[in-house]
């Protein structure tokens, strides 16, 4: 280090966002090789839907509730 030059302080790595695209993108890849049929039963009602639609509506559903909890897990700790 030359005279008169400071340090460079390093930034911690932000793991959160990294960790949340490698989800996202292994999500997407299970998503697209699965678009054959699939009977699904819910209760009284049989539907067949294509499995990547399934897979994609148990995603959004699973990102809802942690969002949701997220949510309140923050109000309780205030």
């Amino acid at each position: 280090m030359s005279a008169g030059q400071q340090p460079v302080e390093s930034k911690p790595v932000p793991w959160r966002p990294i960790l949340g695209l490698v989800v996202l993108a292994a999500a997407l890849v299970l998503i697209f090789q699965n678009a054959d049929e699939y009977p699904v039963h819910l209760f009284w009602t049989s539907v067949t839907m294509p499995l990547w639609i399934l897979l994609a509506i148990t995603f959004v559903l699973g990102v809802v509730v942690g969002w949701m909890l997220k949510t309140r897990r923050a109000r309780r700790n205030r």
